[in-house]
Parts: C-alpha cells; sequence; structure tokens
C-alpha cells in the first residue's frame, strides 16, 4: 500500500480518506487541493483576466475574530473614554492619518497604501461574516454556524482559482494558509470555498502542526502566539517508497479510474478524477530543486527573514505565501484562527473580554511585524509593484467598551488597508463617525472591496462566468469597484 501523509480521517460528508483511496491507496492532496489544469472551453475566463492587471498576485492577511477600527487603523482619539479606549495613537508617513501606537512599523507604509475607513455590512456574526466579505454575498439567514453551501457565491480565492484553470500550473492559483477557516474550532465556517462554482474550485488548505500547547482556562486566556508549523497534504513521499518505486505503479492512476465510480457523488467526489490525474507529476515535480512546491520549505531561506517575520505561526505562513507568489500563485490567504479546541491560542482577533492586553501583548506585534516584514522583502525582491497586500477580517468590534474590558461584534464598520500594486498610495478613502459607530462618508460593502480588489488584478468586476451548471452568474453578487481607490 501507498500512503501519502496524513491519517485515514473522515471527510466532512462522510467519505472517508480509507474509503477514497481503497484501490492503490494514493492520497491525492488531502481532499481539497482544487482542480487546477483542466482546460474547460467555457469561456468562463474573463477577457480582461488575459490582459496584464497591475497586481498579478494578492496576499490577504485575514484577522478572523473581527479587528476593532480603533486599536488598529482609525483611533477615536478626540472620543469619550469609553469609546477611545486605552490604547494611544501615532502619526504615519502620512500627514493627519493616525494609526494606532502599537502598529509603528505598518505606520510607515501608509505612504504606500490606500486606507478604507468605511466598510460595513450586515452579517454581525463571524461565518455569516465570513461568508459575506469573502464572497460579496450575505447568507440566507444570519447564524453562528452558516453551513458551506453549493448556492453560495464563490470565496475570492475560488474565483481566481477558476480564472487561473486555463493556466499550465503545477501547484494551486489559490491557497489558504495555515488551515481551513473553523480547524481549530472543530468546525468548518463558509467564505473561501466554491459555491456555485464546484468545490473543485476550492483553494488549497495547508494543515498545520501546533507545538508549544496549553489548555487554556477559557476562550479569552491568550498566553502565546500561536507557534507551529505548515504541512501541505499528501505532496510528500513516505520515507520508504522511492520515486522510482512510484513511478513503477503508475497504473495505480488507471485502477482509480475504473473504480472511481464507487465514490458516489459527493462534493469530494467531484474533485477527485483530477487529483489522480496529477498525483505522479506533483509528486515527482516536488523532488526537483525548482518545483514552485519547494516554497512550503523554509530551510533555505535565511534565519535572520525568518526572524524578521517571526518564529511563529503566522510569522511562518506569511513569508510562504511572499514565496507561494514568487512561483506564481495568483491569490494566497493568511487567515488568523482560534484553536481553542486544538491547544493553542485560542482567541484570535474575537476579543469579548480582556480586548487590550491581548492586541497589546499578542495580535498587534504579530500583525505590525508580519506586514511590514512582508512589505519589505516584496519591495526589496521587485515584487510589491506587481502585489497587492490586503488586511481586513471579517468585521470590526462594538464602538464602546464593555464591562468585562471587551469590545463586542460590530460588522457595521471595518477598516480594509491595501499596499502595493494597482492602489493609490497614501490614500485614505471614506470616513466614520468619531465614536466609531457608522461610515460618515463614501460607505461601502464587502462587494464593493471584492471588486476593488479584482479591478486591481485587472479582471472586469462587471464581468459573468458560468456555474458549475453552465448558467451565466456575475462575478461579484453585489458591488463596484471603488475608482478612487484604483490607479489607471
Amino acid at each position: 500500500m501507498i500512503r501519502i501523509l496524513g491519517n485515514p480521517g473522515r471527510a466532512c460528508d462522510g467519505v472517508t480518506r480509507r474509503e477514497m483511496l481503497r484501490v492503490g491507496a494514493l492520497s491525492l492532496f488531502g481532499m481539497s487541493l482544487p482542480e487546477i489544469l483542466r482546460a474547460e472551453a467555457t469561456g468562463a475566463l474573463l477577457p480582461s483576466a488575459r490582459l496584464p492587471g497591475r497586481a498579478r498576485s494578492v496576499i490577504l492577511l485575514f484577522l478572523f475574530g473581527g479587528p476593532s477600527v480603533q486599536e488598529t487603523f482609525d483611533p477615536k482619539r478626540d472620543a469619550p473614554s469609553e469609546f477611545r479606549g486605552e490604547f494611544g495613537s501615532i502619526p504615519t508617513s502620512v500627514p493627519g492619518v493616525h494609526f494606532c501606537e502599537y502598529l509603528p512599523r505598518m505606520a510607515r507604509w501608509m505612504d504606500r497604501s490606500t486606507l478604507i475607513r468605511s466598510a460595513g455590512h450586515d452579517s454581525n456574526d463571524h461565518s455569516a461574516g465570513l461568508l459575506h466579505t469573502l464572497s460579496g454575498m450575505a447568507p440566507e439567514r444570519l447564524e453562528s454556524l452558516v453551513p458551506i453551501l453549493p448556492s453560495q457565491a464563490p470565496g475570492m480565492p475560488s474565483v481566481i482559482e477558476h480564472l487561473a484553470r486555463h493556466e499550465r500550473r503545477t501547484m494551486p492559483a489559490s491557497v489558504w494558509m495555515p488551515c481551513y477557516p473553523g480547524w481549530g474550532q472543530q468546525i468548518r465556517r463558509p467564505g473561501p470555498f466554491g459555491g456555485w462554482l464546484g468545490r473543485k474550485y476550492d483553494p488549497l488548505f495547508t494543515h498545520c502542526e501546533l507545538s508549544a500547547k496549553y489548555e487554556p482556562k477559557d476562550f479569552y486566556d491568550t498566553k502565546r502566539e500561536a507557534t507551529g508549523r505548515l504541512a501541505v497534504p499528501s505532496t510528500q513521499l513516505i520515507p520508504e517508497l522511492t520515486l522510482e518505486r512510484f513511478h513503477e505503479r503508475h497504473t495505480l492512476a488507471r485502477q482509480l479510474d475504473a473504480q472511481a465510480g464507487h465514490l458516489g457523488d459527493s462534493a469530494d467526489y467531484e474533485r477527485f478524477d483530477a487529483y489522480h490525474r496529477k498525483a505522479f507529476d506533483i509528486l515527482t515535480d516536488r523532488s526537483k530543486g525548482e518545483s514552485p512546491w519547494n516554497a512550503f520549505a523554509l530551510d533555505g531561506e535565511k534565519p535572520a527573514t525568518r526572524d524578521r517575520y517571526g518564529r511563529h505561526l503566522y510569522g511562518e505562513a506569511t513569508l510562504t505565501a511572499r514565496r507561494l507568489v514568487e512561483r506564481g500563485a495568483r491569490f494566497v490567504t493568511v487567515s488568523w484562527e482560534s484553536f481553542d479546541k486544538e491547544g493553542g491560542d485560542p482567541t484570535a482577533w474575537d476579543t469579548h473580554e480582556r480586548h487590550f492586553p491581548i492586541c497589546r501583548d499578542y495580535r498587534l506585534p504579530v500583525l505590525d511585524q508580519v506586514h511590514s516584514a512582508l512589505c519589505e522583502d516584496l519591495a526589496s525582491r521587485g515584487l510589491l509593484d506587481e502585489t497587492l497586500v490586503v488586511v481586513m477580517g471579517e468585521m470590526g468590534r462594538a464602538p464602546k467598551v464593555n464591562a468585562a474590558g471587551g469590545r463586542d461584534h460590530w460588522s457595521y464598520l471595518y477598516n480594509v488597508l491595501l499596499t502595493g500594486a494597482g492602489v493609490h498610495k497614501g490614500l485614505v478613502f471614506g470616513s466614520s463617525d468619531a465614536k466609531g459607530y457608522r461610515a460618515e462618508t463614501h460607505p461601502v460593502g464587502p462587494g464593493d472591496i471584492i471588486a476593488t480588489i479584482y479591478a486591481a488584478m485587472g479582471i472586469d468586476p462587471g464581468a459573468f462566468v458560468e456555474d458549475s451548471g453552465g448558467r451565466p452568474r456575475p462575478v461579484v453578487p453585489d458591488g463596484q469597484a471603488i475608482r478612487a481607490v484604483l490607479t489607471g
């Protein structure tokens, strides 16, 4: 039996990996690598996507849990203390624009960034907000655990994966790190998935292995930054299986063809036919020194570079993101995760309690470190002119500090920071009221943000693509690009 990284766990639809791989027993990308090389002549690739976009790639730093505007990019310096909070502010490199005092390095990048201070939506919960901010479509109903449905609009990572489907590439166009959303809480949250495009266009979700675990006494017991390593599911041969022996087993792919019908019509089966055709190529390719899959191997990076990003999970993932866009990835997400069920950092940015110590000691220093390291690294390599770095979450936090010293959910106002290719430098778009309740000028929604990111990539946000049933659908369900933000 050939086994390749990972245990025979059960997939979310009940099909076990062992059942999926019984014939030939070949684990093919952990059930989550999208089909990436099928050249279907559907006309779904947007004509404008073939034009040289100003941003060839996007790196999204997604602050899951909801960062407050007050403690990040829009401190309310003149508000009463119960709204202003405990932190001070510092000037940025753009006169008159201030950030939180604990983001000094990010503040120096404001003159090369656009800051949107007027984003908001009504999906005031985490899963609902994830779906809304990543796809542009609100869930059918507001609930704490919105399911992943084929009727949902596809998330940005999946749309980019779909548009890149004709490209000749070994690895996916879209990668989501360090794990699928909800993994750290033993659930699955919606947002980055293929929706009506089909699950075959899901991004590649990496795995992560936490180290320095501890048992949190409650959800707000953050003691250290999450540390660990990324693992690419099912792309390594076990030591006892050489590449020579692997090639000898190539006939197993034909056996997979013959037996695949036994798997039924699960969502994972939709992607399965592509896996077995590419497994041999990818595993072989990964053995080559210049393989794009080696983006995940950080041992060759200088220790000083790894230290600059940080030896924590988000530093390692952000450095990997830079390595991925160097190798041709189009959309890479580094998402903060709550690990309360996995023996690590439980809170993410969801700070209903202990908001200020968690932000001061953990969230803000790590964000400040990884964003500035990424921008500096991209700029030094000549990549910032073709890469757009996006910082946002699925919501903000409440304007008024609660009795537990936290800020509650507040999706009605959040900020988006855009640095690099395709956007103006030193621009602040929109504003909010003095206490941080709502947008005061130029309010925009998730669809507008998504359309702006697409337009910065040279993708027409007003175009249509075909869903899995061949029906035309708008690439952005509801929203328009913010032209004032875009260059050209």
